[in-house]
Formats: structure tokens, C-alpha cells, sequence
């Protein structure tokens, strides 16, 4: 036969044998060469090779494919198949060395699932020959910011980039590396973090640890602008423009008293007698619990006329921002008609210049960056001295703790109606719902918030009064889902050192806080009881709201077994199964009958049966049903059938 190829000049296309052609390392296409490639085959057998080839003359008669490697390989299934011959012409067209690299990058962009690293790598190799950011966005037709962001992945350490070819890093999560360029850094957090790495947010927190994220209290305190004047560096992560960071957290508390100190000495030239500053949020140790308040002259008719107009427009912006987004720019309104209030009542206020020498304040800065001024604060020490002043003898009236600990209906002795269930399967089904139940808060960081606060919430009412905040945490040892020990023993990665530390912990962000909370908040949850006092009745009631709050369905994690049904009541078994769909579906004499016949059986003989009669049923003892919440609709066994039969029908 004829020779297929011809002599051409570059760039004009000729037929070349299949036998002919090699892989080419100016293909910029290296992951992902074999998806879909059956059915590109089996359209190449049905239409012939619709595209040219890119190749390049490697001599000895061989051309390397730079561009249309997966035709290629789809060529050389067919071939593999006997479905052609290996000098099977194909259409090509030979290019230079110096272009063929561009080529194929232009081909492939223009192509749904070229993978990133592939594209980043081949943008470095034109910015590396010279060409900027906008001059590769203006070929390729795509933004200046997508270039730079994959150049941002080009920069990933080879372990990362290794990682993220197989799969074990998703895109969002190689983003996530991005924020810094050291290689060491991205091997440490590719070492710390089990696989596949799939949040973008375990990846930062781990990354910045020591850095302070930009919506932290003190850095709207200090301010970014006074914070980059200072020298401090700013980082930015380039797919997420919300998140910035500042490298600097040292420079950014000393900032931060500085502008914390320049207040206070403002404060102390009006006349208190002293002050003092923090950081975080206000203490008040040593201090006495009443506070000076403020005499307050009447407001002059035009003060009233601002203050009822302002007040108006603040209960009109509170209406309307309801339901509003955080960056809805009414908020910034709402914050000047706020300080407008606060500074026509502040202007009226009159403080007694003898008085408050003996008094302080205590400036902090609060979570939106705002400082906190907590005005006529009283030493104990001083507390004597004031009341002389104010010549008042009476006594200090001090709020006296509620002494009713006890849980409304701690006290109901009634006891549960139907058939009672040993203490040991009580304490075996309560451990399973417990266990469920801490995953769900573990899940849930507003439920776990919500617990956290309603705990703390009740010892304040009703534990009397607490001196210093003595909060503390029990947590009970159960065998946990992995879930709950993942994001336990993660967290705690992120902020130990010898031990857990407390600037670590600042460092992360609200979500990683939030969903550490939830973890550790689970860990407190035991609900087991043996169900035979009035307090175990409380634990199950506080059971059951848990559980109609997460719609737990206990049928999805628990199943009764052989040892279940051999620990409990026979008739317990025999009502249960009178549920089973088998008996469900005789007529009642048949029913009967069978529950007779279960009757007889020994209870070894009637758990298997219960345990084979009702192992795909939903079937749940009482103390396992999460019962509605209020308002919900209830589809009862009844309507499941006649739903169930309407489907058959």
C-alpha cells in the first residue's frame, strides 16, 4: 500500500498510520486521559476520527501527539479490539516544538474535565516563558483571576499535588492549601488530616494556626489599615475573598492595648479613680456587686424631639432587618442611629465628681470590635468609703439565690402504665438512645449551643449564687461513633501542644469552635437510667425533648435481637409481635391463633421467633419512640398500612 503520511509543510494536515504515532510530553493533558474513552471508541468506529491530531516529527518516522491524546488512546482500543489495522490513516496535524504545548492547552481548556493541575502546571510553563497573568487570561478566553488562581495551585507542594491527582484532596480542599506557599506547611497538614481531605476549613484552621482571621474582635478593634501601618502582613486567600488573615498576633494585641490604654487614660482624666483594660471580655475581680449609676438631667425639648426621632428609626430598621443578610449595608445605619441614641442619653448623664474618684471603669472590646465601657465599678475595699458619700446607711441589698433546685415534676411518683421492663434492659436501651443522642448534638452545633446555654441558664436561676463561673464538664465514657471522636481528636490536634492552649484555641475559627463545641458538649449527654425512680422519669422526659428536637429514629440504629427478646416479658414479646407484618396480613381467627401458638412457646423458642418475625420491621419499644413535637402530623400504623396498600393498589 501507499506510504499515508505525505511531505507537508507545519500545521497543514495529513494522514499518518496509527503505527505511526506516540504520546507526546507536550500534551499538557496528563490526568483523566481515559474517561469516556469506550464511547469516544465507539464513535470513532461509527464516524471515523472527526478532529485532527496535533503531532510533532520526533524523526525516524515517528510523530508524537501533542494534542488529541484521547483520541489516541481511543484509536488504540479499537486497534486492540481487531475493530482496525494498525496503519488505520489518521488525520493530523504537525506543529513545531515552540507551539505545541500552547496548542494542546488551548484545545483542552476549550473541554469540560481537564484537571486542574493540568491546566495550573501548563499556565506555569507560559508564565514561566514570560507571559504575564492578563496576557495568558486574553489567549485562553477565561478571567485574570482564574489564571491566578491556578497558578496559586502550580505552587502546591508535590505531595499536595500528588494527593489531589488521586483523588484524596477535593478542589475546594487544594484551594484551601493555597494560602500559604511553604511546601513544609502543606506536608505537615497533608500528614495531620486523615483522607479524603474534604473540608476546606480543617485545612485553614490548620494552616493559620498563630494567625488571626480578620473578623476577630481585636482585629476590627485595631483595625486592618492600622494593623498593615504598623507592618503587620495581611494574608488573603485568593479563592475566598472573605477570608483574610493577619500573620502578626503579637503585633495585633500589642496594637490593640495601646488603643486600649489611649482610652483609658481618657477616661481617667474625667475623673475616675482608676481603670482598667482586657482584651477579651470584661472581669471584674475583686469588685463589689453594686456599680454607681449616672443622675440624669431632663433633656431639653430639641434632645427629646432627637431622641424619639432616632428611637423611631431604630424600631423601624429592627423591623426591616429581621429577616435581612449580614452584609445588608442597613446594618451600618442601624449602628449610627444606635450611637446617635446613646449619645443623646450619655450627654444628659451627670456623674458626681467626688464619687467616682473611688470608683473605676473597665474597658473591653466586645465580639464586633467595639469597646465595652462598664462605668462606676467598685472595689470592695472602696465599697464603704462610697456609701459614706452618698450617705446612705442602708443596707446593701444582695439577691439571695433561689433554693429550689429540684426540676419541676421531679416529684411525680406516678408510675408508668404497662408492663415494666427488667433495670438491665431499661439501662441497655437508654445507653443506645444516649449514645444516638449525642451524636445528633454532636451534629448540631446550634442544639449543642442551645444545651449548653439552657445547662448554664438553670444553674444560674436555680443553683444559687455562682462565685467565680464554676462551670464544669463531666464527660461520661461511651463507645462514640467515629464521628464524634473524629471531631474531638481533631480539634484538639489543632490547639495542643504538651497541652491544650488557650491562644491556639482563640486562633480557630467560629465554625471549628462551634463544631468542637458540639463534640465536647455530646460528651456530657447520659441519659442511661434504670427506669425505676422519679428521677429516671425526668431523664427520660429530657430524653424524649432531645429526641423530638433532632427527630431522632431510633429504628435506624437499633434492632431487637435474640438476647433482647430472651431479657424481657413475654408479653411484651407477644404484643410486639401482633405488630409483625406477617400476622398483619392474616385474618384475626388465623391471628389468633398464631399468638396462641406463640403463647405456648418456651422463651428461648418465642426470642428467636420475635427476633426472625420482626427483624426488617421498625418495631421499637416505648422508651425508644420519639414522640411528635407539638404541632406535627403523625401517621399512625393504621394509615401506614392503608398508605401502604393504596401503593400495592
Amino acid at each position: 500500500m501507499s506510504k499515508p503520511e505525505t511531505e507537508a509543510r507545519p500545521q497543514t494536515v495529513v494522514m499518518i498510520a496509527l503505527s505511526k504515532l506516540v504520546q507526546s510530553d507536550a500534551n499538557v493533558r496528563r490526568t483523566d486521559k481515559r474517561v469516556d474513552v469506550e464511547s469516544l471508541a465507539e464513535d470513532i468506529a461509527a464516524h471515523g476520527v472527526l478532529q485532527n491530531l496535533n503531532v510533532i516529527d520526533v524523526g525516524g518516522g515517528k510523530y508524537a501527539v501533542s494534542a488529541g491524546g484521547r483520541r489516541h488512546v481511543a484509536l488504540k482500543l479499537l486497534l486492540k479490539q481487531s475493530r482496525i489495522a494498525k496503519d488505520y490513516p489518521v488525520p493530523c496535524k504537525i506543529v513545531s516544538d515552540e507551539d505545541a504545548s500552547e496548542i494542546s492547552l488551548a484545545e483542552n481548556v476549550q473541554r469540560v474535565a481537564m484537571h486542574a493541575l493540568d491546566e495550573a502546571e501548563a499556565y506555569e510553563t507560559l508564565f514561566g516563558e514570560g507571559s504575564d497573568a492578563d496576557a495568558i487570561s486574553k489567549r485562553f478566553g477565561v478571567t485574570v483571576r482564574h489564571v491566578e488562581q491556578r497558578l496559586a495551585l502550580a505552587k502546591l507542594s508535590p505531595k499536595v499535588k500528588a494527593a489531589f491527582r488521586k483523588g484524596e484532596i477535593t478542589l475546594d480542599a487544594a484551594r484551601a492549601f493555597c494560602l500559604t506557599d511553604d511546601h513544609a506547611a502543606h506536608d505537615a497538614v497533608l500528614k495531620t488530616l486523615s483522607r479524603p481531605i474534604q473540608s476546606a476549613q480543617s485545612v485553614r484552621a490548620c494552616l493559620t494556626q498563630g494567625r488571626v482571621p480578620a473578623h476577630d474582635r481585636l482585629a476590627r478593634f485595631v483595625g486592618l489599615d492600622a494593623y498593615a501601618g504598623a507592618g503587620g502582613v495581611l494574608r488573603k486567600d485568593l479563592f475566598e475573598n472573605d477570608v483574610v488573615f493577619l500573620d502578626d498576633g503579637e503585633l495585633l494585641r500589642r496594637l490593640a492595648s495601646e488603643k486600649l490604654d489611649g482610652l483609658a487614660d481618657a477616661e481617667r482624666k474625667k475623673g475616675w479613680g482608676w481603670t482598667e483594660t482586657h482584651l477579651g471580655y470584661a472581669r471584674f475581680e475583686g469588685c463589689a456587686s453594686e456599680r454607681l449609676r449616672p443622675t440624669r438631667r431632663p433633656l431639653s425639648d430639641d434632645e427629646q424631639a432627637k431622641l424619639d426621632a432616632a428611637e423611631s428609626a431604630l424600631e423601624a430598621l429592627d423591623a426591616g432587618l429581621e429577616d435581612a443578610d449580614e452584609d445588608d449595608p442597613r446594618w451600618t445605619e442601624r449602628d449610627r442611629v444606635e450611637a446617635e441614641v446613646d449619645e443623646i442619653i450619655g450627654a444628659a448623664e451627670r456623674w458626681d465628681a467626688d464619687i467616682i474618684k473611688h470608683a473605676g471603669v473597665v474597658i473591653s472590646v466586645e465580639h464586633d470590635g467595639r469597646a465595652s465601657f462598664a462605668y462606676g465599678v467598685i472595689k470592695r475595699a472602696d465599697l464603704k468609703a462610697i456609701q459614706k458619700l452618698q450617705r446612705g446607711d442602708e443596707k446593701r441589698v444582695e439577691g439571695e439565690a433561689d433554693k429550689d433546685a429540684e426540676e419541676a415534676g421531679q416529684g411525680d411518683d406516678d408510675e408508668p402504665v404497662g408492663v415494666r421492663l427488667p433495670r438491665g434492659v431499661v439501662e441497655a436501651l437508654t445507653t443506645a438512645r444516649t449514645k444516638a443522642l449525642r451524636q445528633a448534638v454532636c451534629e448540631s452545633s446550634h442544639l449543642a449551643l442551645a444545651l449548653l446555654v439552657y445547662v448554664l441558664a438553670r444553674q444560674s436561676v436555680q443553683a444559687g449564687r455562682i462565685d467565680g463561673v464554676e462551670l464544669s464538664t463531666a464527660p461520661v465514657a461511651f463507645a462514640e461513633a467515629e464521628g464524634v471522636t473524629e471531631i474531638r481528636d481533631d480539634f484538639v490536634k489543632l490547639i495542643s501542644g504538651d497541652e491544650p492552649d488557650l491562644e491556639r484555641c482563640l486562633a480557630q475559627s467560629t465554625d471549628v469552635l462551634l463544631s468542637a463545641l458540639a463534640a465536647f458538649v455530646s460528651e456530657t449527654l447520659d441519659l442511661v437510667h434504670p427506669g425505676v425512680s422519679p428521677t429516671d422519669r425526668t431523664l427520660q422526659r429530657f430524653a424524649d425533648q432531645l429526641a423530638s428536637v433532632v427527630d431522632l429514629d431510633m429504628s435506624k440504629r437499633w434492632k431487637a435481637d435474640v438476647a433482647f427478646w430472651t431479657q424481657v416479658p413475654k408479653a411484651v414479646t407477644l404484643a410486639a409481635l401482633a405488630t409483625a407484618s406477617k400476622l398483619a396480613d392474616m385474618s384475626e381467627k388465623d391471628r389468633d391463633a398464631m399468638l396462641m401458638a406463640f403463647g405456648k412457646m418456651k422463651k428461648a423458642e418465642l426470642a428467636s421467633a420475635a427476633a426472625e418475625a420482626l427483624k426488617d420491621s421498625d418495631w421499637l419499644p416505648d422508651l425508644l419512640i420519639t414522640p411528635p413535637r407539638a404541632g406535627a402530623f403523625v401517621v399512625t400504623a393504621e394509615s401506614k398500612a392503608a398508605l401502604n396498600g393504596a401503593a400495592a393498589a
